[in-house]
């Protein structure tokens, strides 16, 4: 989802000083594996890792879309000015974003642990368990309550605040071979579960809804490009037919596909995997940052399933140039065509229009 190289360059003239240099253990390389559900609940110590939710909710003040991921990165060994060698820990970043399905007004906001570019960045401790799923930034939290449920913490500064409660409706799945990506660009380990029963509070009312829990790692491999250099087309959909369809398109630096695949996730925990999707967008929205993305969406899955993909609202663009330095978009979706349904749209790799 977002680059740790460019965010260590960023950080790199901030963090140069007179410390000694230190060892620390190398990090984790790819190695092609399938992810182990209960092992892998964890932190690693891989380049760079993320927690991703996504949810709908039914409040008593309408719809809304909500989106929250924290971010485990590590310097990279070969960081200029020994940065690995003087700053062996992880340090840690999130996003967080909301919008209002009914009036269309969307809310983000950054975390770092360490100093931002921007000063309305709130610098926050971080932390992540290594034995069990509890990762934090400040205040914003996701950790795993018991087998079959989990929590999560975010807020707009205070405001916009949700405190949820998350069961497990069907098994967690692997996606894909275990990874996303190619060994030419890089690879990150998949799983997650894609349709939690929500029940919790909004800003201290009473709210029920759905939400979809993701977990990637890696970067250890390839150029890296996977992870550091985003291009991605990323959507996670809940259909009305009880179906989950997670579809990934990787781009490489030439803009051309180098991963395109889909998980069909059903009822029962059954997971398909599809390489015969295929993904056209439709139309396009030019950002306030000048930015084009195309957020609308024509999938169709190998079973020739069809899905149209809308935005809620179009400006669904995250700000994180003072975090991973560029901006992203991350947006609600409905889902129309074959099948109805609702999800997110996560879109990287769309520099500013010059």
């Amino acid at each position: 989802m977002i680059a740790v190289k460019r965010v260590c360059l960023l950080l790199s003239v901030a963090l140069v000083s007179c410390f000694p240099s230190l060892n620390r253990a190398p990090l984790e390389v790819f190695v092609e594996r399938k992810p182990d559900l209960v092992r892998d609940q964890g932190a690693h110590r891989a380049p760079l890792e993320w927690w991703y939710l996504n949810g709908h909710l039914d409040t008593p003040s309408g719809k809304r879309g909500f989106a929250g991921a924290i971010f485990q990165a590590f310097i990279p060994d070969d960081a200029p000015f020994g940065l690995a060698a003087q700053y062996p820990d992880a340090f840690y970043f999130g996003h967080y974003s909301i919008v209002n399905k009914q009036t269309g007004e969307y809310q983000s906001a950054e975390r770092s642990t360490r100093v931002g570019t921007r000063a309305n960045v709130r610098v926050a401790e971080g932390s992540a368990a290594k034995d069990r799923l509890d990762v934090r930034l400040g205040d914003w939290r996701i950790q795993r309550l018991n087998q079959n449920e989990f929590q999560a913490v975010f807020s707009l500064n205070g405001r916009e605040k949700i405190d949820l409660t998350m069961r497990l409706t069907r098994p967690e799945v692997i996606h894909g071979p275990g990874w996303s990506g190619t060994p030419e660009i890089g690879r990150m380990y998949y799983f997650g579960a894609t349709r939690l029963e929500v029940r919790g509070l909004y800003n201290g009312q009473a709210v029920t809804g759905s939400a979809w829990l993701d977990r990637q790692w890696g970067g250890g491999d390839g150029d890296g490009s996977a992870s550091f250099a985003p291009r991605w087309n990323w959507f996670g959909l809940q259909l009305e037919d009880g179906r989950d369809v997670m579809v990934y398109q990787l781009r490489n630096a030439k803009e051309v596909t180098a991963d395109l695949f889909a998980s069909i996730v059903y009822p029962d925990g059954r997971v398909v995997e599809d390489r015969k999707v295929t993904v056209q967008p439709w139309d396009w929205w030019t950002s306030a940052t000048n930015r084009r993305y195309p957020v609308r969406w024509h999938i169709r899955l190998g079973d020739g399933t069809v899905l149209n993909i809308k935005p809620v609202t179009n400006a669904q663009e995250v700000e994180s140039r003072a975090t991973a330095n560029f901006n992203y978009y991350e947006g609600a979706v409905d889902v129309s065509g074959t099948v109805r349904g609702q999800g997110y749209m996560e879109l990287t790799g769309y520099p500013p229009n010059r």
